[in-house]
């Protein structure tokens, strides 16, 4: 037994200096900026099959902590500039008031549909870099031809523009949960808070 615990003793000076060895730095990029969606036809209501145009941008330059400088610097992987939109359809259920909507048409103009290998039912898009190397950007439109009320919400880092207007009474008649808006997306659920950086229209 005394043996042990001389062991223990002689041991614990290198076990102290394993645990409070400071952790590396972490390598990789910093997060992309948040893209901001305008609507380039904003209304409160659109006809069936009528295309709603969107386009967002973000800078393409990031701190890479991999390197030496601290600088922000020019990243050319697109997929580090992902964004992802999720289309809604309201209702006034007490436990989801929203569902996705999978049957809208979504045009790309600008940039491409991006597949993941997981379920997902957002509208996912590729970004593409502009002439200048200055920014990531995307335009496409979304068309539905099932009347109702609807909402779009981001799936990953982006919101609509704070200064358009966003049509926020629509959703009055289906806050049947405290001022969120909750759906399911292949079996999860997800909640978005209040109404602000979404966008809601409805189709006659």
């Amino acid at each position: 037994m005394m043996k042990r615990n001389l062991k223990f003793l002689l041991l614990s000076p290198f076990l102290m200096a394993i645990l409070c060895e400071p952790e590396e730095d972490t390598c990789g990029i910093d997060n992309p900026e948040s893209y901001i969606v305008n609507v380039e036809n904003n209304a409160e209501s659109y006809e069936q099959n009528e295309t709603i145009w969107l386009n967002a941008r973000t800078t393409s330059m990031l701190v890479d902590f991999c390197t030496e400088t601290e600088e922000p610097e020019l990243i050319t992987d697109a997929e580090v500039f992902l964004d992802g939109l999720f289309v809604l359809k309201l209702n006034n259920s007490s436990m989801l008031n929203a569902q996705v909507f999978n049957d809208a048409e979504v045009i790309y103009d600008v940039g491409e549909a991006y597949s993941f290998n997981s379920c997902s039912n957002a509208i996912n898009c590729l970004p593409q870099l502009t002439d200048d190397n200055q920014f990531y950007q995307y335009r496409l439109g979304v068309s539905v031809n099932t009347p109702g009320d609807y909402c779009i919400v981001n799936a990953r880092d982006s919101y609509f523009n704070l200064e358009q207007e966003n049509n926020a009474n629509i959703f009055s008649s289906y806050n049947t949960l405290e001022d969120r808006i909750r759906f399911q997306n292949c079996g999860d659920t997800y909640t978005r808070n209040g109404t602000d950086g979404f966008y809601f229209f409805s189709i006659n």
